[in-house]
């Protein structure tokens, strides 16, 4: 019996060490926890300025910081989702300008981020010693996105039939201004 009662003294030592060295651990990744938890906030908060700035500069709202890009698009989608019912509601020139601009977003995000430009140089000379220019390949990352731009412009057709109209009356009050 005194062989079974130093085994289970001497394992409690070890679960009793290994406890503590848990809790020593824990304590120690809260500490650094919350000092380098400044500096990750802030230095979230400065890329996060940081892309805001970019997205403004590009034409782009500022609420798609930080997300991902899927939900920048169902974001910018909904936005121009949202402008359109505005307008089949009411055509104003506000409502208008606010679809002109959120379509805008929406296909130059998708535009961005859907489509790659691979320049492809070719090689020899043309018929008059000159070097052939490369050519350009357009390339789709993500065809189920693609589906989406042209389900959603066939969807919105009719609003893009009166941005069309407007686009010609305004072309024809500058050459009557201009002439």
């Amino acid at each position: 019996m005194g062989v079974d009662s130093v085994s289970v003294s001497s394992q409690s030592l070890y679960f009793q060490a290994a406890q503590a060295a848990g809790q020593q651990a824990t304590m120690q990744a809260k500490k650094e926890e919350k000092t380098s938890g400044v500096r990750r906030s802030f230095a979230d908060t400065l890329k996060k300025s940081k892309e805001e700035a970019q997205l403004l500069a590009d034409g782009f709202p500022v609420e798609i910081a930080g997300m991902d890009e899927e939900s920048a698009i169902v974001f910018l989608k909904d936005a121009a989702d949202i402008a359109g019912d505005a307008l089949k509601e009411n055509q104003t020139y506000e409502n208008i300008s606010n679809y002109r601009t959120k379509i805008g977003q929406f296909l130059k995000y998708v535009e961005r981020n859907n489509f790659e430009v691979l320049e492809k140089r070719r090689f020899g000379r043309n018929r008059r010693g000159r070097v052939l220019p490369p050519y350009h390949q357009i390339r789709i990352i993500n065809q189920k996105l693609d589906n989406l731009v042209s389900d959603m412009l066939y969807n919105h057709s009719r609003n893009i039939n009166i941005l069309a109209r407007i686009e010609e009356l305004n072309g024809l009050i500058v050459d009557l201004l201009a002439g």
